[in-house]
Order: structure tokens, then sequence, then C-alpha cells
């Protein structure tokens, strides 16, 4: 793994939940997932980068549809498009669906089902995925570079405890 610098002069988002961002301005993107899952998205001709954060994979219930894994990933897939991307040229990162929850195992955890419509959507679009780093039972610092494509990750250093019996 090479070293990566952040330039200072880069403008920085912080993205939250029910987010999206895109961009043909270089940014710096950063956001935290625990069982949410992040795609970032770059056009590799335009050096057109983009982020999604969803927490749920499908609806359930009214709301945002930008918290539904389905929705967000063809949302960001139409954002880039937007912006003058060919989704032919669209490589995808995908990050976060940890079990962090307590008492559901990685099998049938939210976030394991959240990396299952984020890739099923990515193979729907023909979107190849050319790195990730899901599962596991910590979150993630995920920062985004839009115009270079380099994501720097590390895991949340808090665990969410199960609650004591007293």
């Amino acid at each position: 793994m090479t070293d990566v610098s952040v330039p200072p002069s880069l403008p920085r988002i912080f993205l939250r939940p029910e987010s999206i961002f895109c961009s043909s301005t270089p940014t710096v993107v950063t956001t935290v997932l625990g069982s949410c899952v992040s795609i970032c998205l770059w056009d590799r001709v335009l050096r057109v980068g983009g982020i999604n954060h969803f927490l749920l994979p499908q609806t359930l219930q009214e709301g945002s549809p930008l918290r539904y894994g389905e929705s967000s990933c063809d949302q960001l897939v139409r954002d880039m498009v937007a912006l003058g991307c060919r989704v032919d040229s669209l490589e995808a990162k995908v990050f976060g669906g940890a079990a962090v929850l307590f008492g559901l195992t990685p099998e049938t955890s939210v976030g394991t089902r959240n990396v299952e419509i984020a890739l099923a959507r990515l193979q729907f679009h023909r979107i190849p995925v050319r790195a990730r780093r899901t599962g596991g039972e910590r979150g993630l610092w995920v920062q985004l570079i839009t115009d270079s494509f380099d994501v720097l990750v590390r895991p949340v250093q808090t665990q969410v405890q199960p609650p004591a019996i007293l």
C-alpha cells in the first residue's frame, strides 16, 4: 500500500448518512460507517468522483430514498452521469457493512445485506469493483479524494459494547 497525502488546499466535505456527493471539482469527502455502506464511484476518463452513504438494504417504510441501498446506488450512478460521466467508464470501491449491532451474526446482519445490495446494483449497472473493505465487526472511517480515486480507510477505534446487566 502506498502512502497518500491529502492536499490541504482541497475543499472538505463530511458525508452524513442518507447522502450522496459527486463533484467534478477535486474534493476530500469523509464519512464514518458501521453497518452502513458507501460506494465510491470514479470516472477514469473524466477523473470525476462520487460517494453515497446508505443505512438499509431495501425500502421498509417511508423516508428518504437515499436511506436505502437500491435507490441510493441507482441515484449515485444517475448523479455521476449528470456530471457527464459514462457508465462504461465508471469504477467502484465498496466499504462498510460491519456487524456492529449486538446479537446479530455476520450472516444475519444489516451490514451483510447492505453489502449484498451494493454489489448487486453495481453488477446490474456493469460497474467493476476495484477494491472493497466490507464486513467485520468494527466500523470504518473512510476518506475519498474525488479526482484521484484514492480512498483512505481505517477502523473506528471504539466499539459498541453490549449493555451490562446489573
